[in-house]
């Protein structure tokens, strides 16, 4: 019976010991496997990206990622979609959308520019389109606080303005030599809603205006980026509402 309880003794001090070869090793092992682990997550999260460029664009990206931010992390989206969810992360990337290399039409990129500015108020973001109408770019320009860089202008020029925070070009001075005041929330329903093809009655009745007010602030807009009258607006509208409408 002595002996037993020896047994039992020496059994129970054996496997509790932290001094025992087993009990010893046991978690450095485990201890390694953790850190194996963490040193092979941490490699496979991605690193934060610098530039997001939206453009279908093949020679227009090769430039930019290639030579203008050779050394910077840049994605490349081919629709707004894909860029909306790369806008998502922390740090907030630059972001370079090309009017005439996008497949949807300009009018709904406006637009949703628009929307990112009030889901992310500090977002970094520059318009590139090769405008050959003057009040299309002022209208593009005045659609929101973001910058329009013309792209077919000589390198020189153009990695100057890009590199810039806020590139103003010519077509930022209104008529009367003023400069451009963004379009209200007002304002830009209501082009939107004549770039989608409704009548003025209905979108008098929409917003529950007189018909009158519609009429007058389009003609206030078509003034202020100097396209004459109402009806050269809604042309201007129409081109904008077509893909790659850009380029007028």
């Amino acid at each position: 019976m002595y002996i037993a309880a020896r047994k039992r003794r020496f059994r129970r001090i054996k496997n509790g010991d932290l001094t025992h070869f087993h009990s010893r090793l046991t978690p450095i092992v485990f201890d390694r496997i953790e850190s194996l682990q963490q040193q092979m997550y941490a490699k496979q999260l991605p690193e934060p990206l610098d530039i997001i460029l939206v453009t279908s664009d093949y020679y227009l990206s090769l430039a930019l990622t290639e030579h203008f931010f050779k050394f910077q992390r840049t994605h490349v989206c081919v629709n707004l979609e894909e860029a909306e969810v790369m806008l998502q992360q922390t740090p907030q990337p630059r972001v370079f959308i090309d009017l005439d290399g996008v497949s949807e039409p300009a009018i709904d990129v406006l637009n949703m520019i628009r929307q990112w500015h009030q889901t992310w108020p500090r977002l970094n973001m520059m318009q590139l389109t090769a405008c050959r109408c003057m009040e299309v770019a002022r209208l593009i320009d005045a659609a929101s606080i973001f910058p329009v860089v013309e792209r077919r202008l000589r390198i020189t020029d153009l990695l100057i303005l890009l590199t810039q925070k806020r590139a103003r070009q010519d077509w930022s001075i209104a008529q009367d030599g003023s400069h451009l005041v963004p379009l209200s929330k007002r304002e830009w329903n209501i082009l939107l809603a004549v770039a989608k093809g409704e009548s003025l009655k209905t979108i008098a009745a929409s917003f529950h205006k007189p018909y009158h007010s519609v009429v007058y602030t389009l003609g206030r807009v078509a003034a202020r980026i100097g396209a004459g009258n109402n009806k050269s607006l809604i042309h201007l509208l129409n081109k904008l509402s077509c893909a790659s409408s850009s380029k007028v």
